[in-house]
């Protein structure tokens, strides 16, 4: 006797148990391959930004250095030295800076727009042992003179003095600073020092500096350039870039 159900039956297909785990073994193995490209594209992703990241923080903190050195301005005309600028360059751990872990670099610049009635502002950069490269800015109002440059937060007796140490870039693990002048008449500004003080004569000897016409400086000046080197981490500390910039500075003679 003919039984519908038991024809329905028997033309019916289904996966077998067999079929069923090789298309979990295949969906796996898409499903691997995909995460892994993926995975690998996010890591590509986030190291560049890492490196974009790094190289954004030292090319501002660069930028402004060598914009603000190079205007470094030097006046020792008067007899008397209270009148005189200064710019001043220490190794790391002879500074002026409390928690300072690097060299130092301090000077008086014409900075536009700033809230004084004085062109010339005490500007400085040194690095704190928070790893933050700090700027040291001050402007005058002219009620004192004459001006102290002392690179303090102290007010200098100004009604409206601005005074403040500010971070200009993070995750900076070094910063040196090396000054290039001449120490022979005539020749190229290729001889190095690892320290500054405008208001000495310290480099004597074979050491002495000399401007562009052949004149000993006694006081010793202005470099005729700074060469700058920074190093930079980024945000978990896996990664370090060291980046330099050498910058010339106008007023030198």
């Amino acid at each position: 006797m003919w039984r519908p159900d038991r024809h329905i039956r028997r033309n019916s297909s289904g996966l077998t148990l067999i079929e069923i785990l090789v298309v979990a073994v295949i969906f796996s193995v898409l499903v691997t391959a995909l995460f892994t490209v993926f995975r690998g594209g996010l890591d590509s992703w986030r190291k560049a930004e890492t490196i974009l990241d790094m190289y954004q923080n030292a090319r501002f903190a660069l930028d402004m250095m060598e914009r603000e050195i190079s205007s470094a301005y030097l006046y020792q005309g008067s007899g008397n030295t209270a009148y005189w600028t200064k710019f001043e360059g220490y190794l790391s751990g002879t500074g002026l800076k409390t928690g300072s872990v690097g060299d130092e670099i301090f000077f008086a610049a014409p900075i536009a727009g700033n809230l004084g009635k004085q062109d010339l502002c005490e500007v400085g950069y040194w690095l704190r042992n928070d790893n933050r490269l700090m700027r040291h800015y001050e402007y005058f109002d002219g009620s004192v003179i004459p001006v102290v440059y002392d690179f303090s937060k102290k007010s200098d007796g100004s009604v409206d003095t601005g005074a403040s140490d500010t971070a200009i870039a993070s995750n900076v693990t070094a910063l040196q600073f090396t000054y290039r002048y001449r120490n022979t008449a005539g020749v190229a500004p290729a001889t190095t020092a690892t320290s500054w003080n405008s208001g000495l004569d310290a480099l004597t000897g074979a050491t002495e500096n000399y401007d562009s016409s052949g004149n000993k400086l006694i006081p010793d000046g202005l470099p005729d350039a700074v060469a700058i080197s920074i190093t930079i981490q980024n945000r978990d500390g896996s990664q370090t870039r060291t980046f330099t910039d050498f910058i010339r500075i106008a007023g030198a003679k």
